[in-house]
């Protein structure tokens, strides 16, 4: 079978019932002018005080905490030929370490309505329960219960792509494409505990496996990560592209 990750669901988003209405950015938001000769480097920082800003939520814009950052499900299927070939699933995931990440670098435009940025995130935690079936290169692989997944050193490459939208006569940001490039990791530590019912040697030997070759497995897990936060972004942008107008946004 082909490999096909999927994302079931993100709790980031509270939307209710009622249609989106507009909103204005918080006072403390940098704003930057969209003809400036060097609207990138104010993006670069515009968009880092951004995320800092929203790590407890941002309630006018229906936003939930960004960091831990919530994750309900994530399924990831098995395929064939690989040297991971498992059937696993992530519930209840909390995300640490995100609203510390860096942009190094951020390319912009506007006129197109594209924004692409580069960041690294030093330090990153995953953790909440699993279920996983299946093997590890020779090895067989299952187990049910609780895990958690380090992260050091994670450099990717974000890109926002958006249509115009008029409102009110306003118009707006429809984000309508966000993509997620992980370009590198420099370390990846996990922790399935439980595995084949609790069977202490069995487990610590196949976590030793794991991070002994975790680039491998790690390989197995990028795509469906890669999907799942860029579905997490998508979300935190239309939030907020959504509610406030472009010129509200990038200033004449």
């Amino acid at each position: 079978m082909k490999s096909a990750p999927w994302l079931i669901l993100v709790a980031v988003v509270a939307l209710d019932s009622a249609a989106i209405k507009a909103a204005k950015l918080p006072a403390t938001f940098k704003l930057c002018k969209r003809h400036d000769p060097n609207i990138n480097a104010c993006l670069q920082t515009a968009i880092q005080q951004a995320i800092r800003e929203m790590k407890p939520g941002l309630p006018a814009f229906h936003l939930l905490p960004v960091d831990p950052l919530h994750v309900i499900k994530i399924t990831i299927e098995e395929g064939a030929g690989r040297p991971v070939n498992m059937n696993m699933e992530f519930h209840n995931t909390s995300n640490v370490g995100l609203s510390q990440g860096v942009l190094t670098a951020v390319r912009s435009d506007l006129d197109k309505r594209i924004i692409e940025a580069d960041g690294i995130i030093p330090e990153s935690t995953m953790e909440g329960d699993y279920v996983m079936d299946g093997r590890f290169l020779v090895l067989p692989v299952k187990g049910k219960g609780k895990y958690k997944i380090d992260f050091t050193g994670l450099k990717a490459t974000l890109k926002l792509q958006a249509e115009p939208q008029t409102k009110s006569g306003k118009v707006y940001w429809n984000v309508v494409k966000f993509e997620l490039n992980i370009k590198s990791l420099e370390n990846f530590k996990v922790q399935f505990d439980n595995l084949f019912n609790g069977d202490k040697v069995l487990g610590e030997n196949t976590n030793k496996i794991l991070n002994e070759n975790w680039k491998q497995f790690w390989e197995e897990l990028k795509p469906s990560f890669e999907e799942t936060f860029a579905a997490v972004f998508l979300q935190l942008s239309k939030a907020i592209f959504s509610r406030v107008p472009e010129a509200d946004i990038f200033l004449e």
